[in-house]
């Protein structure tokens, strides 16, 4: 049977899906078809993989700590939630960091940036072994041998929510960084937790774009404590892609299931280094 969490974050991304139907995204925004492709099969094999990954986090907390299991069950709810939820964000920061600065690390990442389009469809849009070595689900798996199993739901619905949220496809955020009573509070929101319009940027290429920067999950606060926090008062990036046009060229398989599957076109390795988007 489905937990809470899932059930919450799929009709929430059912939804905002329904909402960019009807707003005339999917008409201004005109995708080929191995695209939609992507988006629709990131879903179903985020649920195939997740539960694995934290299954083995469970199993690898019971080897290494045998003796532990339910040890942090006393914890008050709320000490518990922010012991699941700190390290989770922490780390995928550092991941998703390390994916846009290493060559080697990027094409595990790579495919929720090949989008030509933000909005919400792209928000689980990835490789499928990013879910493996980025490092929340393990974490998960681990608390929840440790007896935090309320805890993980609450969080992976926060997250959840909170990624549903970061892509969406409207731009009407902007008038909250000029109006004189909201952009005030809204430049102290953003020093702590990351909004659509700092990550929109960082899917960006070209104008307004912000590629190298703004790589906080749900916290932004991290970004701003290790100094690649960009803050671009929610201005729209030129066109969204990865800079190497041959990688755009690859069939929806190869962004899937890299390194499973080859290229079927080749590429200039030259072109895929650091200081690609």
């Amino acid at each position: 049977m489905p937990r809470y969490d899932e059930v919450i974050v799929v009709l929430l991304f059912v939804s905002f899906l329904i909402w960019d139907h009807f707003s005339g995204v999917y008409k201004r925004n005109k995708r080929a078809p191995g695209e939609w492709l992507v988006d629709a099969i990131s879903l179903p094999a985020l649920a195939i993989i997740k539960p694995i990954v934290m299954a083995a986090g469970f199993g690898l907390g019971a080897l290494l700590l045998p003796g532990a299991s339910d040890g942090l069950d006393q914890l008050p709810f709320w000490l518990g939630c922010l012991v699941v939820f700190i390290p989770d964000d922490f780390g995928h920061y550092w991941i998703h960091r390390l994916a846009h600065n290493r060559p080697s690390f990027w094409p595990f990442h790579r495919t929720h940036h090949t989008s030509t389009g933000y909005q919400t469809s792209v928000a689980f849009r990835e490789n499928c072994l990013w879910w493996v070595v980025q490092p929340g689900f393990w974490w998960q798996g681990l608390m929840i041998y440790l007896g935090l199993f309320e805890e993980v739901l609450l969080v992976t619905t926060i997250i959840g929510v909170h990624n549903i949220f970061l892509h969406n496809s409207s731009t009407k955020d902007r008038v909250l960084y000029t109006n004189r009573f909201t952009r005030g509070p809204m430049k102290m929101f953003e020093y702590i937790v990351n909004t659509p319009g700092l990550h929109r940027a960082h899917h960006g290429l070209g104008k307004n774009s912000v590629p190298f920067g703004n790589y906080g999950q749900t916290l932004f606060i991290w970004d701003v404590i290790f100094g690649t926090a960009i803050f671009n008062k929610g201005l729209i990036p030129e066109y969204y892609a990865v800079s190497n046009p041959e990688i755009m060229k690859q069939p929806w398989y190869y962004h899937l299931w890299w390194p499973l599957v080859k290229k079927r076109i080749e590429t200039d390795p030259s072109l895929e280094v650091s200081v690609e988007n």
